[in-house]
């Protein structure tokens, strides 16, 4: 079970929300349930949420699971008003998607045609390469990054294949690119990252070219990259 919840924020001064507040809504959301509960969700190898919070002051969460959606999804539809320390947001406008089982995604990238896709980095976004932060997003960390939210949200469909993965890293080509460094505050580090967009291409064969555009279909709820429950890594997908 899957299903996404976007919820437009609002300051009384109207100012603008920066995005590394998502970490501090992650930490509010938590404090809304039994302190087990969180500690269970906050700890687990296998993240129950994404979220985020894009430069249209819309914060999006993602819920994965039966336990994820019926603790959180009844939060997230009531909530009009979100205490942040010294800050008061408001909730002006509310849209939730239930997605249903995650073999949707297998179905539309079936679906799909052509060979360019549009990858929208609407929040700050990084990889982690050899103990570096990697602030370009390189075809063989999207892919791997791509594959492992695949696997973590989508369990029972497995894709693990070396022979198909080393294929479709051939096949995979950032052709253009749109893109800004940042940094996201996070605890006391400030994680170099990019965000803007980024034009890829693919050669691959049709079976392998369904499996790319599946994956492609699962990251607006998965995200892409590190720290997606903490606020990073939010895309949107164009053709």
């Amino acid at each position: 079970m899957i299903a996404q919840y976007k919820l437009r924020l609002a300051l009384p001064d109207d100012a603008f929300i920066p995005s590394f507040w998502a970490y501090r809504l992650y930490a509010w959301l938590l404090d809304q349930i039994p302190h087990e509960a969180a500690e269970q969700f906050h700890n687990q190898d296998q993240h129950a949420l994404t979220q985020y919070v894009d430069r249209d002051r819309v914060w999006t969460v993602n819920l994965f699971g039966e336990e994820s959606v019926t603790w959180f999804g009844s939060i997230l539809e009531r909530t009009d008003r979100i205490v942040l320390h010294t800050d008061i947001l408001s909730v002006s406008e509310r849209h939730v998607q239930p997605i249903g089982e995650p073999e949707i995604f297998l179905r539309q990238g079936r679906e799909r045609a052509g060979r360019r896709t549009v990858i929208q980095f609407v929040s700050p976004t990084a990889f982690k390469q050899a103990g570096r932060y990697a602030i370009f997003p390189q075809e063989e960390l999207l892919l791997q990054s791509l594959l492992m939210k695949w696997k973590e949200v989508c369990p029972d469909y497995s894709l693990e294949d070396t022979d198909m993965l080393d294929e479709m890293k051939k096949g995979i080509h950032i052709v253009d690119y749109d893109l800004r460094t940042s940094r996201f505050p996070l605890k006391n580090t400030r994680v170099p990252c990019f965000y803007g967009k980024i034009f890829v291409e693919t050669r691959l064969p049709i079976v392998l070219q369904e499996i790319w555009h599946a994956l492609a279909c699962l990251a607006p709820y998965s995200g892409i990259g590190m720290k997606t429950t903490l606020g990073m890594g939010g895309v949107q997908i164009a053709y």
